[in-house]
């Protein structure tokens, strides 16, 4: 089908009343595992490519890879830059196909902020492309050096307000409590802070740090507000244990990386599968 854009796919979640999920792709077989949990469940999807992954790759590579599958599936499917750091590579980005982007600009301070996501807006704006900034800061748990390894920061819902009004953005990632990695303790959602901020503006929210997240708190979540949540960890753990069990059965000296490959991508796809029928979007495509 026709590649979908971002802001059509979250167009119709508004409309719908469900999240959509974002799934970051590193490789070609975890674009696959995400192309077919969506053709699986009939889910609209985006496919987020982080811009370390991007830069790792070769910038066009997973753009291609994610392309090539979107033209063969009968589900909505799109691309979106995750964590771009400069309007420089937020521009890149959107001359390989990229219709949404997302600049995380939140460890500067605010008025920094957005006077950086604003450029990225003003950029994007000619090309009709989707804007996601954060407000607020999101720890990384498997990162221990860094402003992303320091203590997250939760979202002031005032500060949220002059953000989206200043920088024009199409939607917030907010701080509510979630983080990204595994999580070292039971996490509870700030639901109250969520309200307050949903309340304040019309811009989608998104959620970060989905990965371990309870199902009952995802769906209070998209309940109060939130449009979308992302996830990469539990799929990429899920990717490396069927690989090392399938090693161990078929044993190590086997050759044939197809097998091994493909045991991954069917363990992150169920994965995937699973949190398509929690946020509601599974048989909305």
């Amino acid at each position: 089908m026709p590649f979908a854009t971002v802001r059509e796919i979250y167009e119709k979640s508004r409309e719908g009343n469900y999240a959509v999920g974002g799934f970051c792709a590193e490789h070609l077989y975890m674009v696959k595992a995400i192309v077919e949990a969506a053709e699986e469940t009939r889910s609209p999807i985006i496919v987020f490519l982080w811009e370390k992954d991007i830069e790792a790759a070769g910038l066009g590579q997973l753009e291609n890879m994610v392309l090539f599958e979107a033209k063969k599936a009968t589900v909505p499917v799109s691309i979106m830059l995750d964590h771009g750091t400069s309007v420089k590579f937020c521009l890149k980005c959107i001359q390989h196909g990229h219709s949404g982007i997302m600049i995380d600009a939140s460890h500067h301070p605010l008025e920094e902020n957005i006077a950086i996501t604003k450029q990225v807006v003003e950029v994007a704006k000619e090309s009709g492309v989707f804007v996601e900034g954060e407000i607020g800061t999101i720890s990384r748990t498997f990162e221990d050096t860094g402003a992303f390894s320091e203590p997250p920061k939760y979202t002031d819902p005032h500060e949220a307000l002059q953000f989206a009004e200043g920088s024009g953005v199409d939607a917030m990632a907010i701080s509510i409590g979630s983080a990204s990695g595994l999580y070292h303790e039971k996490p509870r959602l700030d639901i109250q802070r969520l309200r307050q901020i949903r309340d304040l503006t019309e811009v989608y929210l998104i959620l970060h740090g989905g990965s371990g997240l309870p199902a009952d708190q995802i769906q209070h979540a998209i309940q109060e507000g939130i449009s979308g949540i992302r996830f990469a960890t539990e799929m990429r753990l899920a990717f490396f244990d069927a690989m090392d069990t399938k090693r161990k059965d078929l044993g190590c000296d086997h050759p044939d990386s197809r097998l091994i490959l493909r045991s991954g991508a069917d363990a992150a796809k169920a994965k995937i599968i699973r949190r398509m029928e929690q946020m509601g979007c599974a048989g909305k495509a």
